[in-house]
């Protein structure tokens, strides 16, 4: 090679140690990796003639091929793996050090180990300085730490000099966090860290960063001469706390992952926690999962940091520890550290249409970008293997030339991360991954997210986006495509994925948005004092209960509460919210086993106490999981010895207001005859012991019921001794709160007559054999209904369908004929027959078909199904039949008739009242139609944007008009019925089915999102029929579509839903209706509003 030249070389990075102990790697940076121009020359060893560089600094670099092992000369010597390339003139050095040779760490004494580790901590002494960036605008003026990083520094050295409670960070991704972390290690000289990371890429990434002290000395934050640490990646468990020994005791730092420390044994997660001075957990949203927590406990005695870019995690629940700094992302956008976003939509609704687009449209705007000379890469994420696979199918047939990668955790270690090495240098362009590259991973270059799946929560979401978001002078912005058009988005995610969305703004604004959702329940327990360390009061979720008491008092003393408890150990608090009036405490009890007398093995209980004063109802509430007590000396105590529990008849108001009470246990008890002091009734058998209830020698003891109250299903129990609960596990502290306020309200209300409220309970009869009433409807199990649309498949005869598409139909309307039923899809019909015995009631198929229901992993028959969940049977008198249990109408219960002069009047002339649906083919002269076309001709599009036909097995309604108006989502639902005849009359068999539709109904009253998504499946579901039938679609929209529903669903959580239900029979005459129709729509109306608060429409002819 020629000498005297000048030429730019790489050379890899040298160590002063390293090695690997127990396969765990272990190393000391000596010098980075070199990229810079050397004068070339040569020299002379043992008459062999060697190319030497020589830098501007330092000691020059002599290359080596393999006939060089040692020399003596003061010189470094590097020994080149690939020397026919250099020769050739490659610029890329392969190969090792050899001089100066790094010590091998595994042959290190203990005492040299412990030696090299306390001489980086002496050479850190007064080696650090808080030197903080400053900046004009986008150009930095004079380097340094950010702004957020020195803020978070002082914040953790400030909680450290106060309190050991584990400190939280909360630093959006991109603003420098690890940054932090290695300025707290130098500052604080930190005599052994350990720190833990999600995952093996990241423990690679935080690793390297360790090792290499990062900016820190390039920023000036960290003397120029100032050793680096000596860092152990450990990818394996030590099996024994000696070899925890051997890893750790000559380091300065250890970098893991939850799966290798969580998942080693106790004795050795106690000896790690042992020999490391400090904690520090990154991407700390995952430490309140169960062997998170654990492994953390070890260090209670030790400063622990979490290091976040959400306090919130995906589940919901909230990252624990002091929040000791918070940086917001507002302050990070508005302070340049985050780039602007582009969102790019599709708006496909196949799903193979949409990953074809999503593909195109990426490596487009990849190609879009180059040509403005930017290196950007492409991240296509999807949510599973199978999927990946797919997708990477497609970009690796459309853009060959960016050697498309595919990376999950089923591909091997060394594969992945060769994998990362080609992306890192730009020989592959597009990576196709599952969850790989998200938390903490470090590539500016990945600018272009290609969204094939969304994350369906936030938290992960803020964590994906903030991969896009770093800044970097020689980078453009981030580009994200997203099909709007998927089903799957979270509710969450429904602004960031709205079309025309600006994501720079919309970033910050959910992120706001999740802690502005969580505002209330963090202020509510930021309020109270002296929080206890052993708990995090964010994970208390107490059971709705409460004993109520009526105070006088002016003022409320909590400190006294601790007195009232006499011996009983208090292991947590108390601490009071004297903003909300609420005191919280947790006590530690000892007793006794049952089954002997052991005086060393006791049972040990642990209960919750929850105090809240109503200063306005001047009322006292107690919460505890100890209901052995009514808690009467800690009431006095806190409000007084006046303070008087509310017990006896009038805690049976709790009841009022609440329609369709029915009564589950019922406990009575005996005033004058000891021997029969109490019974209890469960089931049928309360219809008897209610009137019982009613005499003046009987007293209600206790009972538990559900019912409707504002349009909502809820449970209450109450006991005449003064408690009030409910099955509802409170979502925190302020819900429960607020629902002793709505308890308090009614206990207080002197109007409120129980009598009157038991007038309204519905009680049960066991039945068996068939009641003597006419069937409405069958509607489907509770539990089925819970379920999305989408989780249950029906299949008859070897078709199966999705539950959106099947119906329940009953077939007679008779009193006295078996009560028979039709499950019903587009193209398929199962029968059934409701037998009653008196060993219960079965559900038999009739005819040539039958239905299977599977539901997960579970396919059952129908039959058996329903005998497992019963359906709801519901009759014409307002009763329904769940299994061999009929449900009366209320005692006394308010029915009349419907108002004949609220009926309306329509012309139905060129109708032809045997059609109801229009069908595909929009047949003119059908009733449905006729309600389209007047829909169409009298509503403006302001009014109502939606007008949707859902006629079919399965239907919402038979059509559906959505809009807004006066900050109300209204929804009308029209169900339209044929007539028995060819003129109008008096036929009640013409009302019978419409009336059990439009009482299905008020299951969209509490499912208003599920309304929107049945829709879109409906519309979905259409466009396949027809397209597998060679037809042209036609839509179910009358007026709108699809982008118009998802704007509406985008407006309606912020809405309050305004719901009514139209029946239309054009067979049923206004003048000629008899009594029995009437009482038929007045019954339906009553069931419509007690339950959903719905009220009924009713067209008919004149």
């Amino acid at each position: 090679m020629p000498a005297g030249t000048y030429r730019a070389f790489k050379l890899p990075a040298s160590y002063s140690i390293e090695g690997r102990v127990h396969k765990n790697a272990v190393k000391q940076l000596k010098r980075a990796a070199i990229h810079k121009e050397f004068a070339v020359g040569s020299k002379a060893i043992k008459r062999s003639s060697y190319t030497v560089l020589h830098p501007d600094e330092g000691a020059p670099i002599l290359i080596a091929d393999r006939r060089l092992t040692v020399t003596d000369e003061p010189i470094d010597v590097f020994r080149c793996r690939n020397w026919d390339a250099f020769v050739g003139g490659s610029s890329e050095l392969e190969g090792e050090w050899l001089m100066p040779a790094p010590a091998r760490f595994e042959l290190l004494s203990p005492i040299q180990a412990i030696e090299a580790r306390d001489a980086v901590l002496n050479g850190w002494r007064g080696a650090f300085e808080f030197r903080e960036e400053r900046r004009d605008g986008d150009r930095v003026i004079e380097t340094g730490l950010r702004p957020p990083q020195i803020g978070a520094l002082f914040g953790v050295l400030s909680h450290w000099k106060t309190s050991s409670l584990p400190a939280t960070v909360v630093m959006p991704t991109g603003t420098g966090k690890t940054e932090t972390m290695l300025a707290l290690l130098a500052r604080e000289r930190l005599s052994r860290l350990l720190v833990i990371v999600p995952t093996g890429a990241l423990r690679d990434q935080i690793g390297d960063k360790f090792v290499s002290m990062g900016l820190l000395k390039q920023l000036g934050a960290l003397r120029e001469d100032a050793p680096l640490p000596i860092v152990a990646l450990l990818e394996h468990k030590p099996k024994t706390a000696e070899e925890v020994d051997a890893i750790f005791m000559g380091c300065n730092v250890v970098v893991t992952t939850m799966a290798v420390a969580g998942q080693s044994t106790e004795a050795v997660q106690r000896r790690m926690a042992e020999l490391c001075s400090h904690l520090f957990i990154d991407e700390a949203h995952h430490i309140s999962a169960r062997t998170w927590e654990a492994f953390r406990g070890h260090f209670a005695d030790r400063p622990v940091v979490q290091f976040t870019a959400t306090p919130f995690r995906n589940d919901g629940k909230h990252v624990d520890g002091k929040v000791v700094f918070n940086y917001p992302l507002r302050k990070a956008q508005a302070e340049g550290y985050f780039k602007e976003i582009r969102f790019a939509p599709v708006d496909e609704l196949d799903q193979v249409e949409a990953d074809q687009a999503i593909a195109m449209a990426a490596i487009a705007q990849l190609a879009s970008d180059a040509a403005a000379g930017f290196n950007h890469l492409v991240m296509a994420r999807c949510s599973d293997i199978k999927r990946a696979e797919q997708v990477h199918a497609y970009y690796a047939a459309l853009a060959p030339e960016h050697a498309p990668l595919l990376l999950h955790n089923g591909i091997p270690a060394g594969e992945a991360r060769d994998g990362l090495a080609r992306l890192r240098r730009g020989e592959a362009r597009i990576v196709v991954c599952v969850d790989m590259l998200g938390e903490g991973f470090d590539l500016p270059e990945l600018k272009i997210a290609a969204i094939h799946d969304p994350h369906k929560s936030l938290a992960i979401t803020l964590q994906f986006t903030g991969r896009f978001t770093r800044f970097r002078s020689d980078l453009g912005e981030a580009t994200m495509i997203a099909n709007i058009a998927d089903p799957g988005v979270g509710e969450a995610l429904q602004d960031l994925y709205a079309e025309d969305a600006d994501w720079n703004v919309l970033l910050r604004d959910l992120s706001e948005g999740a802690n502005t959702r969580q505002a209330r329940r963090s202020d509510f327990i930021d309020a109270f004092q002296d929080a206890p360390d052993v708990v995090s009061l964010r994970n208390i979720f107490p059971k709705m209960s409460a004993v109520v008491f009526r105070t006088g008092t002016r003022r409320w003393r909590p400190d006294r509460a601790i007195a009232a408890m006499g011996s009983t150990e208090i292991y947590a608090g108390p601490t009071v919210n004297e903003r909300n009036k609420v005191l919280l405490f947790i006590t530690r009890e000892h007793d006794a086993v049952s089954w002997g007398d052991v005086r060393d093995i006791r049972n040990t209980e642990w209960h919750l106490y929850l105090v809240h004063w109503d200063e306005g109802q001047g009322l006292l509430y107690i919460n505890s999981s100890n209901n052995s007590s009514m808690h009467e000396d800690l009431a006095k105590a806190v409000a007084g010895d006046d303070a008087a529990i509310l017990k006896g008849e009038l805690v049976f108001r709790s009841l009022h207001n609440v329609n369709r009470l029915v009564l589950t246990n019922l406990g009575l008890s005996d005033v004058i005859n000891d021997r029969l002091r109490f019974s209890l009734h469960v089931g049928p058998d309360i219809t008897d012991a209610l009137p019982e209830a009613m005499r003046t020698n009987k007293r209600k003891s206790n009972l538990f019921a559900h019912g409707y109250e504002d349009g909502a299903r809820v449970t209450i129990g109450c006991s005449q001794k003064g408690r009030v609960w409910s099955m509802m596990t409170a979502e925190d502290l302020s819900s429960w709160v607020e629902w002793c306020h709505a308890v308090g309200a009614k206990l207080r209300d002197d109007t409120i007559s129980t009598r009157d409220v038991f007038t309204n309970v519905i009680l049960p009869v066991e039945i068996s054999e068939r009641p003597a009433l006419i069937p409405l409807l069958i509607d489907w199990p509770e539990e089925f209904l819970k379920r999305a649309e989408d989780a249950i498949k029906v299949t008859i005869d070897g078709e199966s369908v999705l539950f959106f598409d099947v119906e329940l139909q009953v077939l007679d309307f008779t009193t006295d004929t078996p009560i028979r039923f039709r499950v019903v899809t587009s193209n398929k019909i199962a029968d059934y027959i409701v037998r009653f015995a008196p060993d219960g009631v079965s559900y038999e198929p009739q005819g040539a078909f039958a239905a299977d229901i599977t539901i997960g992993r579970t396919t059952r028959s129908l039959g058996d199904w329903f005998r497992r969940e019963p359906p709801a049977i519901r009759f014409d008198n307002g009763g329904y039949l769940e299994g061999t249990e009929l449900f009366v109408p209320p005692i006394g219960a308010a029915r009349k008739p419907f108002d004949r002069d609220r009926i309306v009047e329509w012309d139905w002339a060129g109708v032809d009242l045997s059609k109801e649906s229009q069908r595909v083919e929009k047949r003119p002269d059908s009733i449905q139609r006729r309600v389209l076309d007047r829909l169409l001709a009298t509503t403006t599009e302001d009014e109502f944007p939606i007008i949707f036909d859902d006629d079919d097995a399965g239907e919402a309604a038979d059509i559906v008009c959505i809009g807004v108006r006066d900050g109300r989502l209204v929804i009308h639902l029209y169900h339209c019925k044929f007539a028995g005849s060819p003129s109008a009359g008096a036929r009640v068999d013409d009302l019978y089915a419409v009336c059990g539709q439009a009482q299905r109904s008020t299951h969209w009253r509490s499912a208003v999102p599920e309304l929107f998504k049945h829709l879109r499946r409906r519309e979905d579901s259409r466009r396949a029929k027809l397209a597998a039938a060679g037809i042209d679609h036609v839509s179910r929209f009358e007026r709108g579509d699809l982008r118009g529903l998802r704007d509406l669903a985008k407006q309606a959580k912020l809405l309050l839903p305004e719901l009514k239900v139209f029946i239309v029979q054009p067979g049923l005459s206004k003048k000629a209706l008899v009594n029995r129709q009437l009482d038929l729509l007045g019954a339906t109306e009553l069931y419509l509003m007690d339950t959903a608060a719905i009220p009924l429409g009713v067209i008919a002819s004149e």
